[in-house]
Formats: structure tokens, sequence, C-alpha cells
């Protein structure tokens, strides 16, 4: 008599896991701070996530009530022993998340000041004209530390030549003004801008460092997209982490979006590409400019990128290549500035556009009638910088209301990479109220809330604003059945022994 198996019990495990990656920002980073942070404040404190869970929650141990469980995992993506995974149990969709940490604060490390001098003097000697509105006050600022560092180093040896030492100041005020400027520049300025030094441009020695702290990113990003066990990828990027993880993200989607090479041809798909490139860029930049997009557009086109993602998260054939990264989301980010970190002047940026070697959100079309795809290519397929066609961008910046105040880092990025991205602006409030706010974007201590285009306060915290942004609910997936809470079994009472 054959007997049918019986049924496989649902697990969490059946369910796909998706994969948040926290790229942290500059200066000398410790592993495991940035994203133990970043899980506190968009998971842990977020008792919604596990309502009705049984077990999902535990004693928070800092004494403030309870907080949403995680585990630290080993992993071996991360391809270092200093990091760990942290995964979650199951939330009230059933499903887990695990965090992972782009940690490459090690490879900058060894800044010279030579490589440093050489940034600033790149930065700083360039016509006036050349430097972007919004970035003067940084302009200036970076003018008045330089000449003031300068001033400092030189003007002592000035005096002591000139003998004036003791008739301007005893000698110990000078030799504490050596020791101030040595310290300013070993414990702050090398350990933070030298990160920006050796990323931000490409010159014969910041080459092979630069290099290396892609190919990690990569390996990193290439181990979660071939794993079946995730369908789902967000990159999380704060300060300078979000230039490191756009350049990685521009790379893993020439490797694995549609090509002659991964010829991907499913009719639904080829559907969802035509659909996005109606909402492409135009190809002269002075007509790019002049595009803006309401807060209904703006919706529409998200949901078009998101039904694009659902499309290539999943291959037809274990020969071809799927997409699984559905968001990139950044905080404090200088991208604000790229015209003039990233290239020369806004000419210089619209000509790297052009040359495909940046890309833009909604992508810069192929020609004026074929949207994203190349006209005359079998099979078809979209261009190299297409990636924000399948992958929505989230923008969260604390405007700088002053030389210190805000964060004067970060700020919109419409206006360089394209009205397809959602900005978010916040006001951040912490211990030193609005100083220089930009390391408190997920911090649980700080005070902030979202300031809406009027200018008005919004209702959102700035940690709601994180957790809608990263969106572990899957808010743009079709409505589908809440998975009943689990319950805790209890055992019968064992029979009388015979």
């Amino acid at each position: 008599m054959n007997v049918s198996p019986a049924p496989k019990r649902p697990s969490a495990w059946d369910n796909p896991r998706q994969a948040v990656v926290i790229v942290h920002g500059m200066g000398e980073q410790r592993p495991m701070d940035t994203i133990r942070g970043f899980v506190s404040a968009v998971w842990s404190s977020d008792l919604s996530r596990t309502e009705g869970r049984f077990g999902a929650r535990k004693p928070d141990p800092d004494g403030n009530g309870l907080i949403n469980k995680s585990w630290v995992h080993p992993d071996r993506r991360a391809r270092s022993y200093e990091l760990r995974r942290i995964t979650t149990p199951d939330d009230v969709n059933g499903r887990r998340t695990e965090f992972y940490e782009l940690y490459w604060s090690d490879i900058t490390q060894g800044t010279t000041i030579q490589r440093l001098v050489a940034w600033v003097k790149g930065l700083l000697l360039r016509k006036w004209s050349d430097v972007p509105v919004d970035a003067r006050r940084l302009y200036i600022a970076a003018w008045v530390v330089s000449v003031l560092v300068a001033a400092l180093l030189v003007v002592p040896n000035l005096i002591e030549w000139f003998g004036l030492g003791t008739w301007l100041a005893p000698g110990w005020v000078w030799s504490l003004a050596a020791v101030v400027v040595g310290w300013l520049i070993s414990s702050f300025l090398l350990p933070y801008f030298g990160d920006v030094a050796i990323y931000v441009r490409a010159e014969p020695d910041t080459i092979a460092k630069r290099t290396e702290v892609r190919e990690r990113g990569l390996a990193l990003l290439r181990g979660l997209n071939d794993d079946p066990a995730y369908d789902r990828i967000v990159v999380v990027a704060h300060s300078l982490g979000t230039i490191v993880a756009y350049d990685i993200l521009q790379l893993l989607w020439a490797e694995r979006a549609p090509s002659g090479r991964n010829n991907r041809t499913e009719p639904e798909l080829l559907k969802a590409f035509r659909a996005v490139g109606k909402k492409a860029l135009p190809i002269d930049s002075a007509e790019r400019a002049k595009v803006v997009m309401d807060a209904a557009q703006l919706a529409e086109f998200r949901s078009l990128q998101w039904q694009l993602y659902r499309q290539l998260r999943t291959a037809p054939s274990d020969k071809l290549d799927s997409w699984k990264v559905s968001d990139f989301v950044t905080f404090g980010s200088p991208l604000t500035h790229a015209e003039f970190l990233v290239t020369h002047n806004a000419a210089d940026f619209a000509k790297a556009v052009d040359e495909r070697l940046l890309s833009t959100c909604p992508p810069v079309a192929e020609t004026k009638t074929s949207g994203i795809l190349y006209p005359q290519r079998s099979p078809r397929y979209p261009h190299h910088a297409a990636i924000f066609s399948a992958t929505r961008w989230t923008n969260i910046h604390d405007r700088g209301n002053g030389w210190l105040t805000g964060d004067p880092i970060s700020g919109p990025l419409v206006e360089n990479f394209g009205p397809g991205i959602l900005n978010i602006q916040v006001s951040l409030n912490w211990a030193l109220g609005r100083i220089f706010t930009h390391t408190n974007y997920w911090s649980t201590s700080a005070q902030g809330w979202e300031v809406l285009a009027s200018g008005e306060r919004g209702l959102r915290s700035h940690l709601d604003v994180l957790r809608d942004a990263v969106d572990l609910g899957r808010k743009a997936d079709p409505v589908s059945p809440v998975p009943k809470p689990s319950v805790r079994r209890r055992r019968k009472p064992a029979g009388p022994t015979v």
C-alpha cells in the first residue's frame, strides 16, 4: 500500500530571507560598532516588527523594557574574523533579516601627510566659479583650517629664527602650539580626511587601496546575491561610505545585469524594463536639469523600480544571473557635493554622466526612442549605467544651517543624480544640540523628526524615517496573508503509569 508522505511543515527557513548591508563612513571605525548601532535602531527597538510573535523579544540590557531579539553569527562572506552577521527571528511577516557590515577602514589606514596635502591642494586650488553654491561654506571652511594649520606650523619656526620667542610669548607657549598642531593632524585630520584623500580621487598612489575596498565589497555582495536563501538585499551607507557603496553597486550591476552574456529575455522582464525606460532622463544634460517629479510621479517611478527588481531577483536558470539589490539608502552623503568632490566642476560631472561613468536615477536614455534598452541588440538589454532602473534610492539628510550646526556634509541629491531619488530631510538634536549632527541618523538617544517640503515638522521621527527607508516589511509587495503568531505549545499531561 502506497502511503503518501506527510506534508512538510512550513518553517521560517522556507521563507526567503533578506540581507541588509551597512557601509560605514570615514574615520578609524571599529569593527561591528556601526552595525550594532544600526541594528538597534532599525530592528531591536522597533517592537512593531515582532508584534504577537512568541519568544521574539527579551529584556533590554540597558533596562529600558523589552527589545527584539537578535543573534550574532560568524560569517565567511566578510572575509574577516573580526566581523559577524546579525540575524533576527521571524518578524510579523514570517521573514528573517540578516545584517552585514562592509568594513573597509583597515584598508585605508596609513594615509601620508603628502597624500592629504595633495588632496587638499586639488580641492582648494580651483576657480571660485567651479565651486558649487551649496559647497562654498565647506570650501571657505577648508581654506580657513588649512591656513590656520599652516600658520601654526610655520610661525613658531619664524619666531625662533628671528629670536622673537621670549618677546611675543614664553617658549613653552610655542612648544604647546606645536604639540596641539601635531595632535590635530595625527588624531583628526589624517584618521578622518585621510580616508577621503585615499578614496575619492583616482591617483597613482590611491588606486591599489581603492581597488581593494571595492573588491571586498563586491565579494560580499556577490556572495549574498548568489545565495538562494536571500531574495532581497538592501545596501545602507553613511558619509564617505555612500561614495564607496555607489561605486560598488555600479560595478556589480555591470556584472549581473541582463546583457549579451547574461541572456535574460523573459517577456515580463522586458516589459518591466520598457516601463521604467519611459521615465528615463534625456540624453542632453541641459534637458536633464529641467526634469522634475512631483510626489505622485516619484511614487509611480519607485513602484516600477520595485516591479523590475521582482522580475530580476529570480533567474530562469542557474546559468543566468539574478539581481537582488532592491534599495540603496544613503545618510549624510557627500554625494550632494559630487561635482566638487568627485569631479572638478559641474561640466565635468555632466560629462561623466554622458560617458556613463556615473549612474543617475532614473537612468539616462540610450536613445530618444528606445528608453534604456539598446535598440539594435539581440537580445535586448539595458546599458551598464541603468542600475537605478531596478534599485530604489532613498537619501536622508540633515541640512546644515550654519558652519557647525546640522550636517553641512549632507544635502539633497536630486540636482546631481536625478529626480527619481526620494530625498528626505530630518532635523536632529543630540547631547550638543544641533552642533554637527552628522553621526546621529540612527542614534536612539538623539531626538529627531522629519522636515516636510514646506519646512514644517512632520509626524515621523528620524527613526521612523530610517525604518521606512529600509522597509523590512516590504510595503511595496502585494498584500499577502499575515502569518499566524507563533504560540507556546502546551504539553499534554503524562498518563498514569501502568
